[in-house]
């Protein structure tokens, strides 16, 4: 009895002083945090997209056009593939600076705040506690592979944040859920649309029952409808239909797509030739293991969610299966529609205690250090501090110390660069052509002539 006393005390007491360290360590964190941004954001070069982008989406927010310019097709061109979602922070940054820099900085905390959001919902609903989600909700985007899509205000990221906790709050929230869906598709990226049909499908095999059906086709209809009704009236080339025929060609026909090739793509083409043996692991080892990892954790998962651990599985499958053996081109930033996807699935299951065993513990914290890119050596520390905690720390709870570990280990991540470089980031950096019309031919030339 006295040493049960004293192994409960003993937790109470780490508990608490974990959970009263959370409040400084989110402050430092956030000071180095956007030094991070800062320092990225102003090095990274110009690129078209990200031009492309900030212009569709200022347009659509002060005006309802959705438009880049003539060169890129006009109102609602299909060739603007990155929808009003994944720039709401772009917007508002330029609106304020006219700055590209500083645009790309304000639409990482758009992403951030958006991740943050959800997980709060998501922890409130489930009665768990959310403090490690202010720390860990903007590491799931620092993690991903080719993150920076995020300060150029392409879809990829905001989208997959959306239809990830779309998943996650199916069984609890299913009207809202469905709503979500259709945001992340028709407000997002198109191709999100794959792993929703994945998901649907199966979800609906499995309850095996359509008395649900007609109640998700409404709320899954009024993005879209909002969406097809803009372009009705504002689309360059027609109208609504003829958007959806021109879309549909130009997505059979895209480089990417897969579709338009006589057969399949091989996994060594495209970009994948540039890359190192830890993108290898990254984004076509560690998906597997993670798949692993879910199905074996069906039950505690599903206890939590609802039965949508298969429905996960295999949209996960279907869009890993298409960047590696359908996509030509294998740009890094296709594989955020799963990678993201891996990454917040990992931190929920880590932080809601939904792994049956340490084991599963200790290789899913080894899967989320192995997303870090900025210094590398912190991978093996990571995997030996966090294997200790949970191998030997018996008399102390093991969740919290590994969630604070890893926590910890993700923080000198973005810290250790501070300490290394020897300049900081210039937030004033402004094209003048670009202040009083982004639209302008003057502006896009000199954003090109600026890389």
């Amino acid at each position: 009895m006295k040493n049960n006393n004293l192994n409960l005390e003993n937790i109470i007491n780490v508990k608490i002083k974990l959970r009263h360290l959370l409040t400084p360590f989110f402050i430092l964190k956030s000071y180095f945090l956007f030094d991070f941004l800062r320092t990225k954001a102003a090095r990274i070069p110009n690129f078209i997209d990200e031009y492309i982008s900030l212009a569709s989406n200022y347009s659509f927010f002060t005006t309802l056009d959705f438009n880049a310019g003539e060169f890129i097709g006009g109102s609602y061109s299909i060739f603007l593939t990155s929808g009003p979602i994944s720039a709401v922070g772009g917007v508002i940054g330029w609106a304020i600076t006219n700055s590209f820099i500083f645009a790309r900085i304000t639409n990482f905390y758009w992403l951030y705040i958006l991740q943050l959001f959800f997980g709060i919902l998501i922890a409130k609903k489930l009665q768990k506690n959310y403090k490690f989600i202010f720390f860990y909700s903007a590491f799931s985007i620092v993690l991903t592979p080719w993150w920076q899509g995020s300060l150029y205000m392409i879809g990829e990221i905001a989208s997959v944040i959306i239809f990830t906790n779309a998943i996650f709050l199916f069984s609890h929230y299913r009207n809202l859920s469905m709503f979500l869906f259709s945001l992340s598709i028709f407000f997002g990226k198109l191709i999100t649309l794959l792993p929703f049909i994945v998901f649907y499908i199966v979800i609906l095999i499995m309850d095996r029952r359509l008395s649900n059906l007609l109640n998700d086709i409404i709320f899954f209809l009024i993005p879209m409808t909002i969406w097809l009704l803009l372009v009705n009236f504002n689309y360059s080339y027609g109208n609504a239909y003829d958007y959806i025929l021109d879309l549909i060609d130009f997505t059979l026909g895209h480089q990417s797509s897969g579709l338009a090739n006589t057969g399949p793509s091989s996994i060594f083409s495209g970009e994948v030739t540039s890359w190192n043996k830890y993108d290898y692991f990254r984004l076509l080892i560690a998906p597997i293991i993670f798949l692993i990892i879910l199905i074996n954790n069906k039950e505690s998962i599903n206890l939590l969610f609802g039965t949508v651990t298969i429905p996960i599985a295999l949209s996960t499958i279907t869009i890993f299966f298409w960047f590696w053996f359908l996509n030509p081109t294998k740009w890094m930033r296709y594989s955020q529609h799963y990678s993201l996807l891996i990454l917040i699935c990992l931190f929920y299951l880590i932080d809601f205690e939904i792994l049956k065993s340490n084991l599963y513990l200790i290789i899913s914290s080894f899967l989320v250090l192995g997303f870090i890119d900025s210094f590398k050596l912190l991978i093996p520390l990571g995997v030996f501090l966090i294997s200790y905690v949970v191998l030997f720390q018996k008399n102390y709870e093991i969740n919290d110390l590994v969630k604070f570990t890893l926590g910890f280990i993700l923080f000198l991540s973005i810290t250790i660069p501070f300490f290394q470089k020897d300049t900081f980031g210039n937030l004033n950096e402004i094209i003048f052509e670009c202040e009083n019309n982004l639209l302008s031919e003057e502006c896009l030339i000199s954003y090109e002539a600026n890389k």
